[in-house]
């Protein structure tokens, strides 16, 4: 039996979604994990040095949040060659690009521990700047990356989805957003299923995401 039914080439349904699961939760992670800590390496430098090296990096900040991530995607796809439209090099350009929140709220936390008596007191005693930054710092300015992590999952989790409804995304591997292309056949036959059961686990993960 095929409890979500099958689609135009006869495979179940059900095992696609479970399968394209594993898709979208490794891109969401894994491209996640890089960008905080891109951001969090920055953003540190940013807040505990400030001057210069604040306003020099933040400049880099800037030019990245200024590139259109799913344009950028939809362009790689179109230009590299089909053995490297994969999940890896999907989560690399992810999490390359969208490091900026992780960084812009790093470096806000940090400006306000740096002048902190524990703070003064790691520089006091002369622990080196990757123990007071990592080992001092960070552990209490961690929140808002953390909050800032739970929407990037979903917000990767949605561009795959996006991407692989285009038929841009890993050639030959069951996604979401593939089934949901699916849905209308070639003649224009509309299959509910392929819409509805795609749709609704998208719809469960980022929403379960944004909770969290």
């Amino acid at each position: 039996r095929f409890l979500l039914g099958t689609d135009a080439f006869g495979q179940d349904v059900l095992a696609q979604v479970l399968w394209a699961c594993r898709l979208a939760i490794s891109i969401g992670l894994v491209s996640t994990g890089i960008a905080v800590l891109i951001g969090v390496t920055i953003g540190s430098i940013m807040g505990y040095f400030g001057g210069w090296v604040d306003l020099v990096l933040f400049r880099v900040v800037e030019v990245f949040m200024a590139v259109p991530l799913l344009f950028l995607l939809i362009v790689a796809a179109g230009v590299l060659p089909s053995e490297f439209r994969s999940t890896y090099v999907m989560m690399a350009i992810i999490g390359c690009v969208t490091w900026t929140g992780a960084a812009r709220f790093t470096r806000a936390e940090f400006l306000k521990l740096r002048s902190q008596d524990f703070v003064q007191s790691a520089r006091a005693v002369g622990l080196p700047l990757r123990s007071i930054l990592f080992r001092h710092m960070l552990p209490n300015g961690e929140t808002p990356v953390l909050v800032d992590a739970s929407f990037a999952v979903a917000a990767a989790i949605s561009i795959e989805a996006t991407l692989s409804f285009l038929g841009l995304g890993p050639v030959d591997q069951a996604s979401w957003g593939k089934l949901l292309a699916s849905a209308v056949s070639a003649e224009g036959q509309f299959k509910w299923w392929l819409a509805v059961f795609p749709g609704l686990a998208i719809f469960l993960t980022v929403l379960s995401y944004n909770i969290i």
